[in-house]
């Protein structure tokens, strides 16, 4: 797992604990101080093929903390 993927898992897991739900893809943008949000997809999916979240389907805020 590199850094910013260690940094955007701690966001989210802080996030959900704080809100109760997942933060947007442009939320998760302005945290990591990226200019797009492809980077957070990337990041986003190297987090599930890590297992460390999953996201629903045909949902705006779906990624979920797993473990």
């Amino acid at each position: 797992m590199t850094k910013r993927q260690a940094q955007l898992l701690d966001f989210i897991r802080s996030y959900v604990a704080e809100k109760g739900y997942s933060p947007s893809f442009d939320e998760m943008r302005l945290t990591l101080g990226l200019r797009s949000k492809s980077g957070v997809h990337r990041s986003v999916d190297a987090l599930v093929a890590h297992g460390k979240v999953r996201r629903t389907p045909f949902r705006a805020r779906s990624v979920e903390v797993v473990a």
